[in-house]
């Protein structure tokens, strides 16, 4: 691919997603989050703060997509991910897995609000929940003042959102195919051991930083199908660590490289040359 950069000049870019789908996913499921429905809770007890740790010894800012549930349940945690300098971004705010038909728009705005008020700072970037959308989501995102949509699973490189039909010079979909998700495929479905995964992470890390060089980490922090139990998340760790063995390689959030990619529109419209 010619006529694009990343940021600094990078051969190759690495955006950390930390996915936190705490109590919210049981909760828009309407379970008690008891017993074996407890997983989200997890991510706030033991999985996010053992992200924080590993961010910091790395050094590396990552994007956490919060539900406004959980927002409301841990604010107290969500100002810490914020004041550790990392990137707050809307999730939903149950992780709804089915269409709020006509009522989508004020959900997407009361998620929007309930972030905004909790870290003082309005997000400017959304991950779908459970990877639903509809006709009514980057317009509703748009006049919210949203910058980016990282939902999308149909390019190995960012490009630019068309929205009512017009191609927009300030708002990105950074998509997040890779590296490949380490809940439902890997843990859930292929019924992975960690050793597995860190390998297939690893294959990925290569060929992409040799490839297009645009890396998209997702990881959840949540027991179960995840990444937030030790060992799973030592494979994460791992993962850092050679990828930040690379000097060619820049770890920046998806807020970071939506402004880096605006900041030049006319290099991210499609078809590519």
């Amino acid at each position: 691919m010619n006529g694009f950069s990343w940021p600094g000049g990078a051969r190759a870019v690495v955006c950390v997603t930390i996915h936190m789908d705490g109590p919210a996913v049981e909760a828009g499921l309407g379970l008690a989050p008891l017993g074996i429905n407890s997983c989200g809770r997890y991510s706030a007890r033991r999985g996010v703060p053992r992200y924080l740790d590993m961010l910091a010894r790395h050094g590396i800012p990552a994007t956490f997509f919060m539900c406004g549930y959980d927002a409301e349940l841990y604010p107290e945690l969500m100002r810490e991910v914020h004041a550790a300098g990392h990137e707050i971004a809307a999730h939903g705010y149950q992780h709804e897995g089915w269409d709020p038909g006509d009522g989508e728009p004020a959900l997407l705005e009361k998620t929007h609000n309930i972030l905004a008020d909790v870290v003082g700072e309005a997000p400017v970037g959304w991950c779908s929940p459970s990877g639903r959308k509809s006709f009514r989501t980057l317009p509703t995102l748009k006049r919210l003042g949203y910058r980016y949509d990282a939902s999308e699973k149909d390019d190995d490189l960012p490009y630019l959102a068309t929205i009512d039909g017009q191609v927009q010079d300030d708002f990105v979909i950074l998509p997040n195919n890779t590296v490949s998700l380490d809940d439902v495929p890997l843990y859930r479905q292929g019924q992975a051991l960690p050793s597995e995964v860190l390998q297939s992470f690893l294959d990925e890390l290569e060929v992409l930083r040799q490839g297009d060089g645009y890396i998209h980490l997702a990881v959840h922090p949540k027991a179960s199908w995840g990444s937030g139990v030790p060992a799973r998340a030592r494979v994460v760790d791992r993962f850092l660590e050679e990828a930040a063995r690379h000097p060619d390689i820049r770890f920046v959030t998806l807020r970071d490289l939506a402004d880096h990619c605006l900041a030049s529109p006319g290099s991210w419209r499609e078809p590519r040359q």
